[in-house]
């Protein structure tokens, strides 16, 4: 049995899964600019969630202009 993933690896585990769809979706021919934007949005999320598991005081609320 493997212990429960913490919430920082839980975030990792997303952005990973999330990065890696941001590379599909971007290249495909022609890409799926939407999906892209999409992933990139999950990615953000994950990066936030991780720095907030790990105890960063002063998070971002996001990392790509909006």
């Amino acid at each position: 049995m493997t212990a429960p993933l913490t919430k920082a690896q839980e975030a990792l585990a997303d952005y990973d899964e999330a990065r890696a769809d941001y590379m599909r979706f971007l290249s495909m021919d022609p890409p799926d600019y939407k999906a892209v934007n999409d992933a990139m949005v999950a990615m953000d999320e994950a990066h936030i969630r991780f720095k907030v598991a790990m105890g960063d005081s002063d998070p971002p609320t996001h990392l790509r202009p909006l």
